[in-house]
C-alpha cells in the first residue's frame, strides 16, 4: 500500500538523493585512487613538497606557521613515499 503522506515522500526522496550522492563520491574516490600515476603527477607532487619545505623555512612567517607547515611537509613526504616508493 503506497503511502500518500507528502512528508514521508519528501523524506524518502531526500534520503535517496543522499544515497546517490554517497555512491557518486565513492565512485570518484575509487577512480582517483586507482588511476595510474604518471611521471607528471610524480613531478608535480615533488614540486609541491619542495614548495612546502620553502614555506616552512621562511623567517618572515611565525613560529607556529613554520612548525605546522613542517608537520604538513612530513605528512606529504610520507604519502609520496607510500604512493611512489621513492623519496621526493
Amino acid at each position: 500500500m503506497p503511502t500518500t503522506d507528502p512528508v514521508k515522500r519528501k523524506f524518502r526522496r531526500v534520503m535517496s538523493l543522499c544515497g546517490l550522492f554517497i555512491i557518486a563520491m565513492l565512485g570518484s574516490l575509487i577512480y582517483v585512487c586507482s588511476r595510474p600515476q604518471t611521471a607528471e603527477t610524480q613531478a608535480a607532487e615533488r614540486r609541491a613538497i619542495m614548495a612546502c619545505r620553502q614555506q616552512s623555512e621562511e623567517v618572515t612567517r611565525t613560529d607556529i606557521f613554520r612548525t605546522e607547515r613542517r608537520k604538513a611537509c612530513v605528512e606529504m613526504e610520507k604519502q609520496y613515499m607510500h604512493k611512489f616508493q621513492d623519496r621526493p
